[in-house]
Formats: structure tokens, sequence, C-alpha cells
């Protein structure tokens, strides 16, 4: 700029020479001339150092807005090109520093996007923020920014806990029921002012805890009998042997029944707990059904003929799933147990195996007794039983159809009922061709 003045500079000063050569004779003529002359030269030069000035500020702005596209350059003396430089590496300090604050919030959303807890920011003005989680537990389909916590979050334990973390600057954590829901809530202030409100949604977790609870007393309910029978008849064993040794063989048979009761029930509590694992710890295999289906019909040999069962199976060789071997033994072993077990004398036993698209069905029906429709919600719970006499009569512990159901959604199945009583009932479990992770 002070480059390109620099003629009109020269201009002026000659004018400014000629015209006191002209008007000699006149001084008071020829110092006002000077004069005008003067003031030129300084009004052109500050025109120049206020527009490289204006240049400058307005770098420093598109610095501080992250709006910068190119290289300051103020042309002129040293001190402007230095001075450009110095502004240049500010320009560059600030962009690395956006640049990362940029990736860190980045970093923060994708993080916040995948936590299963639900994470709210409340400004002066409302709702600022809801990740994903939140969204899904609250209802904020159109997003809901700048609506107040209690149209928010719909419970007043929760919005007033945002306002007691705003007004004591200190986290404040509640717990509230919701839909039917136990909410845990933990709202903290952050340093700008805002309040971030963290909520877990312990229902399931308060259902679980009632399930392993349920599951411990039954459990030692289930053993407490076979064992005091274990021991009772121990000591008859003891006193027979002594005293009356034709009694000793009886209560031998007793006891061994006893004992095969307790050791299926410990096997099954066994496999249970195995099906509940995080993940699986066999590998999985492509498995025949209507192999699995001989060999459980097998083992059963000597309770179909004992019973008079009539047993038809329709199982292509080619239906098969991929599966973990001994997941797929139980599904099998389990229904067909049932369906000779809890059948009537001279009845009859239908196993269909069926492919269709990307998954395998599995039905077998019996001609026993039949579920109760109010029943039949719960038969797939633990140690639930229809008739608990006769169940326990058969040698029945209650863990069979809840096996069945965990192995198959293991795998990304399904299992179902449909029963009439007194005529019988069928099972039905349905799964996936190729299978998937197994996992809890």
């Amino acid at each position: 700029m002070l480059r390109r003045s620099l003629p009109v500079i020269v201009l002026l000063a000659a004018a400014t020479a000629l015209s006191g050569v002209a008007l000699s004779g006149y001084p008071l003529l020829a110092l006002a001339a000077g004069a005008l002359a003067g003031l030129a030269v300084g009004v052109a030069v500050d025109l120049r150092a206020r527009r490289r000035v204006e240049q400058a500020a307005a770098a420093v702005r598109a610095f501080a807005d992250g709006t910068v596209t190119r290289r300051l350059d103020l042309g002129g003396a040293p001190a402007w090109r230095q001075l450009a430089a110095a502004l240049n590496v500010v320009g560059l300090s600030v962009r690395r520093q956006l640049d990362e604050l940029e990736r860190q919030r980045a970093r923060v959303e994708r993080l916040l996007e995948n936590l299963p807890t639900a994470v709210l920011l409340f400004d002066d003005a409302g709702l600022a923020y809801a990740n994903p989680a939140a969204a899904l537990l609250f209802g904020l389909d159109g997003g809901g920014q700048g609506r107040s916590p209690m149209q928010v979050l719909g419970v007043a334990g929760l919005a007033g806990a945002v306002g007691e973390a705003r007004e004591a600057r200190r986290p404040v954590e509640v717990e509230v029921a919701r839909d039917d829901r136990t909410l845990v809530g933990r709202a903290t202030l952050t340093t700008a002012g805002e309040v971030s409100l963290a909520v877990t949604d312990l229902t399931e977790l308060r259902r679980l805890d009632t399930i392993r609870r349920d599951f411990v007393t039954n459990a030692s309910h289930e053993l407490k009998t076979p064992v005091a029978g274990i021991q009772a008849l121990a000591d008859s064993l003891a006193l027979a042997v002594d005293h009356d040794p034709g009694r000793a063989r009886p209560l031998l048979g007793r006891l061994r029944r006893e004992a095969g009761r307790m050791a299926i029930l410990v096997r099954e509590l066994l496999d249970l707990a195995r099906l509940e694992e995080a993940t699986a710890t066999r590998s999985r295999q492509h498995m025949p059904l209507a192999e699995v289906v001989a060999g459980q019909l097998d083992r059963l040999g000597e309770a179909i003929t004992a019973r008079d069962l009539r047993v038809d199976v329709s199982a292509p060789p080619d239906a098969g799933v991929v599966i973990v071997p001994e997941d797929l033994r139980l599904i099998v072993g389990n229904l067909l147990e049932n369906a000779v077990l809890y059948n009537r004398r001279g009845g009859r036993v239908d196993v269909r195996v069926t492919r269709a698209g990307g998954h395998v069905t599995l039905e077998v029906s019996d001609t026993g007794l039949g579920i109760a429709e109010t029943d039949q919600d719960r038969v797939f719970e633990r140690f639930y039983r229809v008739d608990k006499a006769r169940s326990r009569a058969a040698g029945g512990t209650g863990l069979g159809l809840s096996i069945v159901r965990h192995a198959a959604q293991r795998h990304g199945g399904s299992v179902a009922v449909d029963s009439v009583l007194g005529e019988g009932s069928t099972f039905r479990v349905v799964l996936p061709v190729g299978g998937r992770a197994a996992v809890g």
C-alpha cells in the first residue's frame, strides 16, 4: 500500500517545490502552499496505515471465529510485515486448538450416543442436549430443546434434582418411579453453569435380582427334599443292615433313586448357569436336527417302551442349525423327555422338523393331559410345575422348559406352546439356520 502511494507523495513534494519557486516573491502564499502539501502527504500516509490496521483487525476476528482462509499479508514497511507474520502464527495456533476441541467434542458425542445411560443437559433456557438413550427413555422424538426439566422428564423428583443441583451447587441423586419403571438420576452442576442429568433405568436389574433371590430360594428348597430323603434312607439302611437285612435292598433302591434325582437337579442347575453366561465358551458347529432327535429318542427308549408310546418322527436330514451342540441336545432332550414322561399310557409323540427361509422349526407334540391356558405363560419359568405332585412323581425338577427357553434365546431363537387341557400339548422352537454368537 505504502509503495503504491510513493508516486503520489513524490508528485506532491515536486508540486510543493515548484510552487515555492513560483511564489518566492510571496512568502505567505508559499508557506500556505507548503502546509497544504504536507497535510496531503500526512492524510495519504494515514489512510494507508488505517487500511492495514483494518486488515489486521479483520484477520484477528477471522482467527477467533475459525473462518480464516488465507495468510495475512499487510505489505509495506518491515514493521507491518512483522506484525502480519506474528498474527499468522497466532492464527495457526488458534486453528490447531479449535481443531483439537472439535475432535474432542466429536469423541464426547460418540461416547454419549453409545451410552446405555440417559444423559441430558439443561441450561437456563431449558433442555440443551439429550443423548439417544435419553430420547428413547423420555420420548423426545422432536428433540425437546428449550423445554423445562418438568416438561422433559415428567417426574417431579427428577426435575427437582435439576433445580436443587443448580441452587445448592452440589450433586443431587434421587430414585423415582416413572411408568412402572425404577429410575435413578444424578444431577451435577457443570463449570459452565449448566446441569447435567444422568438417569439409569434399574427396572431390569431389580427384576433380575428378584429372579436370582427366588432362584436361590427355590433351588435350596428343591435340594432339601432329596437331601433329607437320602439322610433318612441312609439312617434306615444302617439299622436294617444290622437288624433286618431283608429290608436293606429296597431301602438301597430308594436311596439310589433319591441320589439320582438330586444328581439330575444339580446337573440341570449347572446347565442353566452355563446358558446364562455372558458369552459362550464352547464353539458352535452345524448340527442336523434329525441326528440329535434320533440320539435323544434312543436315550429315552426304555421310558417310551414302559409307557407303550408310539413315536412318529419327520425330520429331513438337511435341516440343521449352527449352534453349540450341547445347547441343541438340551433343547431336543428336554422337549422329548416332557412329551414322554407326562404322556398317557399308550399315547403318541409326534416330532416335526421343518425348514423355511433362514429358520428351522422343531415341533414336539404329545397326547398328555395338556396345560391350562392360565399356566401356559408360566411353564417356561424356573421351578414352575403345572402339577407339582405329578411332576415330582415323574422325576421332574421344574427346570427343563426354562433350560429350553434359555438355550433357544441364546442363539437368537424362540419357544412357544400350544395346548388344550385334556388333549395334549405342542411345543415349538424356532432357530436361525446360521445361528448367531451365543450370548446370555
